[in-house]
């Protein structure tokens, strides 16, 4: 497989401090990191370059650390996403809580004979049949009537924000490149923090 040097839109051609060689930094995919490390050998731009054991050594450690970085990343974003989910479920039981409390409500003003909206005695009768029979029932043998507004307010549902917390990169290895009067050879390895891409 060859590398096409496509990440130079990402990190440019760049020359070093003595002017006399251009450097080109590729990122390798993990897969073809690993590939070179074993085989010895990785083409890039249709060269292929012979890796010594000083730069098979390196994309290693490189390989590895990136590794290391990308296991980070997933577990915080894991813990990020179930902080969410949390917050979610949490939101969800308080809304319940709050249901049952306006149920309780609402049945208490019925069972002293009130006259509640038609969309309480609804919730009432949707959220807790038993207690609407009860209220009802209470209500026959009630001497007041007072009448009611509603207990029942307008939610607003909540969006919630699964990108939250979410790191958006991916760590991999780059070889640079240099290109001279001598011709290519790798001068340099190294673990690179990149963008995650939607494709």
């Amino acid at each position: 497989m060859v590398i096409k040097s496509v990440n130079e839109t990402l990190y440019g051609v760049k020359t070093d401090i003595s002017g006399s060689k251009n450097v080109k930094r590729v990122v390798v995919e993990s897969g073809i990191t690993l590939d070179a490390i074993q085989r010895g050998s990785i083409n890039i731009d249709g060269d292929t370059f012979e890796l010594s054991d000083e730069v098979r050594k390196a994309m290693k450690e490189a390989f590895d650390k990136s590794m290391e970085e990308n296991a980070r990343i997933v577990e915080m974003n894991a813990a990020a996403h179930n902080m969410v989910v949390a917050e979610q479920q949490g939101d969800a039981m308080k809304s319940v809580m709050e249901d049952q409390a306006k149920a309780i409500e609402i049945a208490g003003r019925i069972a002293k004979g009130g006259r509640v909206p038609p969309e309480d005695e609804a919730f009432l009768l949707e959220n807790n049949p038993d207690m609407y029979k009860l209220a009802k029932l209470a209500a026959m043998h009630a001497k007041e009537h007072e009448k009611y507004k509603t207990a029942l307010e307008e939610k607003e549902p909540k969006e919630y924000d699964y990108e939250k917390g979410q790191d958006n990169t991916m760590h991999r290895v780059a070889v640079d490149i240099s290109t001279g009067d001598s011709g290519a050879e790798i001068t340099g390895v190294s673990e690179v923090s990149v963008e995650k891409t939607s494709d």
